[in-house]
């Protein structure tokens, strides 16, 4: 028996709930979906037609292709609105990832990021392969205009939304030593490292400690992939036994396990064990034996560099991969809460 519209509209609906800008409503007594309070999807019960919120050049687009037609209840005609009649899931799909962006708005261009330059991306392809004080000197003029002043504000952008989907107390502050790590490396105690480092690195963090202590959201901007994930740096003292102790709690160990365990199962990769040995009390073969095996972690996922890289629209894209990393980050930081209030 063919899915139908409503059940299929359900389907994949439902885990959009799971980011907090999204609500459900109705609108002329249908089922509506609300970012932000903006609608950008629901569905006509009478026909099973999906209806979506797209710029009118998209919706013409649709109609003109032969998969939408025009939604014009009672005659009226809404130009940014499209009737998707059959169901398919990966174009409603798809279109309801994109009618989400929309609605959206544009917090890219509020901050005034436009996308890193292709002379940007290219210096870091350039720095891989000629790590020097000269080469960067040289170039000094394309990193700043091309990757560290865009950083900037990419980091506004895409705070705001992180701030909307993920959780309202990050820190999502502009600047090196910010929310932006220094490109140079400290030679200091390791000068047998690169001078500098062939990419951007930027945290979103939670918590009063900063972005080398509290839990964070993690990106890497490298020559040719990104790195998204979350995650905390080793801890020690109050933190690690806090730590550990959450550990111990059958209920939460066993959701975090779910939660690391679904990211695994799609691509993402947990880095390596800071101990060689399980800490007395855990159970080698237990629950909590790989998380008691690093006092620190993080796990991230790899893409190839998007099409979206050199446009405002990286930072939905960005945002839509962070999102599923929201129940690991809110775990890691309900345990660091532990520490503050037994302070």
């Amino acid at each position: 028996m063919a899915m139908t519209g409503e059940d299929l509209f359900g389907e994949l609906v439902e885990p959009l709930y799971a980011d907090r800008a999204v609500q459900r409503s109705t609108m002329m007594g249908l089922p509506c979906v609300r970012y932000n309070g903006r609608f950008f999807a629901s569905l006509e019960r009478r026909s099973g037609a999906l209806l979506v919120k797209v710029p009118p050049r998209r919706v013409a687009a649709l109609i003109a292709d032969g998969v939408g037609e025009p939604f014009a209840p009672a005659g009226r005609i809404f130009r940014e609105w499209v009737a998707l009649p059959h169901p398919d899931r990966q174009l409603w799909s798809d279109l309801l990832t994109e009618a989400r962006h929309h609605a959206a708005g544009t917090p890219a261009e509020i901050a005034g990021f436009r996308g890193f330059g292709e002379a940007g991306l290219k210096f870091l392809i350039g720095l891989e392969r000629d790590n020097t004080k000269r080469f960067f000197d040289t170039h000094r003029p394309v990193y700043r205009q091309e990757l560290l002043e865009p950083a900037k504000a990419f980091v506004t952008a895409l705070g705001q939304v992180l701030h909307q989907r993920v959780s309202a107390a990050l820190h999502a502050e502009p600047r090196v030593g910010g929310s932006l790590f220094r490109i140079a490396n400290d030679l200091r105690f390791a000068p047998d490292r690169p001078p500098y480092k062939p990419h951007l690195d930027f945290v979103f963090w939670e918590g009063p400690n900063g972005p080398k202590r509290d839990p964070a959201l993690i990106l890497r901007i490298g020559a040719a992939e990104i790195l998204l994930g979350c995650g905390v740096m080793p801890r020690s003292g109050p933190a690690l036994a806090a730590y550990r102790g959450a550990l111990r709690d059958d209920a939460r160990v066993a959701d975090l396990n779910r939660h690391v365990t679904r990211l695994q199962d799609s691509g993402a990769e947990l880095s390596e064990p800071t101990r060689r040995h399980h800490p007395a009390g855990f159970d080698p073969a237990g629950p909590a034996a790989r998380f008691a095996l690093r006092d620190g972690w993080h796990l991230v996922n790899r893409y190839p560099h998007p099409a979206e890289i050199t446009t405002p629209a990286l930072v939905n894209w960005c945002a839509d991969r962070f999102v599923p990393f929201a129940p690991v980050h809110s775990w890691l930081t309900q345990a660091d809460q532990t520490v503050s209030a037994g302070a």
